[in-house]
């Protein structure tokens, strides 16, 4: 299970970061996305799509760059050192796409469709790193 979760999560990373770049290109821009809503121009518009002045998109595109690179380096790597930083960056990213996500509903009052899919994205991303680290620790203590 621990190679199919890994696949899945290097797959999930590469979506994220199609999706990262996407969304990036248009912030850079100042342009506008395909979206389902009108909830993604105002979301890329507030002053709270820019923490310490950097697009979320950014993050978004460096957090699954890191996972893809982690993710794939572990499939030509026996040491589970590897699994750390992975978690580190799955926890990192749930925080913030749950912050981000607030941030959209209850201050910004709009929701981007491409940030829901990113947040769910990275939800999944998390829960398949847990089940991993999970196995993994649960293999060491038998």
């Amino acid at each position: 299970m621990q190679k199919k979760y890994n696949r899945l999560v290097f797959i999930l990373s590469l979506a994220g970061i199609i999706v990262a770049v996407y969304v990036l290109q248009s912030f850079v821009r100042q342009s506008s996305i395909i979206c389902v809503n009108q909830g993604c121009e105002l979301v890329r518009k507030s002053s709270y799509s820019y923490p310490f002045g950097i697009p979320v998109p950014a993050f978004g595109l460096v957090g699954y760059t890191l996972l893809a690179i982690l993710t794939f380096l572990r499939t030509t790597s026996t040491s589970k050192k590897l699994l750390y930083p992975i978690l580190a960056i799955a926890i990192f990213g749930i925080l913030f796409v749950t912050w981000f996500t607030y941030m959209e509903l209850f201050v910004i009052r709009a929701v981007c469709t491409w940030c829901a899919i990113s947040a769910v994205n990275m939800y999944l991303i998390f829960y398949l790193t847990f089940r991993m680290f999970n196995e993994t620790h649960r293999h060491k203590s038998v």
